[in-house]
């Protein structure tokens, strides 16, 4: 990798984009639209005791989806990878295990009061990415609508037939490696 302050930022969904989906259905995926300038909604959060042995179970058995690990080595060759994920507890663990860690160079988990779509925003905004790949409609077209960075949404068939956002700021994709492909040196996409 070459000097990390020289890369340019891509943030990346866990859930949906690394991480398969149970029973390769991701239902996590909301189809309602958030208003763009309407202040957000604080998120319900479990206590800690509660939420992070809920967690463990919801998340240590998953697998990396098919692709991911060649593409986040992709990615890092030109570009700081950071997970951004809207998970309470870190997978940090789950990276390490499955060999991932080492093609991410910052972990950034939602340990505030925000729901995801308007935590990511936030967090987009601070670390000034240029692209943020995500499997969840209503956050990818929050996104999109606040010109926070070039957003790239994971094809999943629950995220189709979504009203349609600007092409200059989405791009369905079909996987992490389509975004590898795109953000690579030389092409044309690349921010």
């Amino acid at each position: 990798m070459s000097d990390a302050s020289a890369r340019p930022v891509v943030t990346v969904d866990l859930d949906g984009v690394i991480c398969r989906p149970p029973l390769g259905i991701n239902l996590g995926i909301s189809r309602r639209r958030l208003d763009p300038h309407a202040p957000p909604r604080p998120a319900r959060v479990p206590p800690r005791w509660l939420g992070a042995p809920f967690d463990h179970l919801r998340f240590d058995l998953r697998r990396p989806l098919p692709e991911a690990r060649a593409a986040l080595a992709a990615l890092a060759l030109s570009h700081q990878v950071v997970v951004l994920t809207g998970r309470r507890t870190s997978p940090a663990g789950w990276l390490r295990r499955h060999g991932l860690a080492g093609f991410v160079e910052r972990l950034v988990i939602n340990d505030g009061p925000d729901r995801s779509p308007h935590f990511k925003l936030r967090c987009i905004e601070r670390l000034g990415a240029a692209a943020h790949v995500e499997d969840d409609a209503r956050t990818a077209l929050l996104l999109a609508e606040r010109g926070a960075a070039r957003v790239f949404l994971r094809d999943w068939p629950r995220n189709r037939n979504l009203p349609a956002a600007d092409a200059a700021t989405l791009t369905r994709v079909a996987d992490l490696a389509e975004v590898a492909r795109l953000l690579a040196p030389g092409n044309a996409a690349t921010p």
